[in-house]
């Protein structure tokens, strides 16, 4: 989804509906596939990066808030930058 398609979604659900709370999901995985909830904390453009530890197969390392001394060189990353609505649980 790009931004300007996110952008028309939320004023069509704004007008329908109000001034919702807005949150992001992900997939517990549990036996019944348990969507959990997750508050966002943050909106951040940034490059994914390749991991297997993600339904997607990406992942991000924010600049900021990495404070267990991993480094990455995003210049060497075949990804385009993309918008992340961020939860810290």
């Amino acid at each position: 989804m790009k931004v300007k398609e996110l952008i028309e979604l939320l004023e069509n659900i704004h007008e329908e509906d109000g001034n919702l709370e807005v949150m992001s999901s992900s997939n517990y995985g549990d036996y019944h596939n348990t969507e959990e909830l997750n508050n966002i904390v943050e909106i951040i453009a940034a490059v994914p990066v390749d991991s297997a530890y993600s339904n997607t197969g990406l992942a991000i390392f924010p600049e900021h808030g990495n404070d267990d001394g991993r480094e990455f060189d995003y210049e060497h990353t075949e990804q385009e930058m993309v918008i992340v609505l961020r939860y810290i649980n």
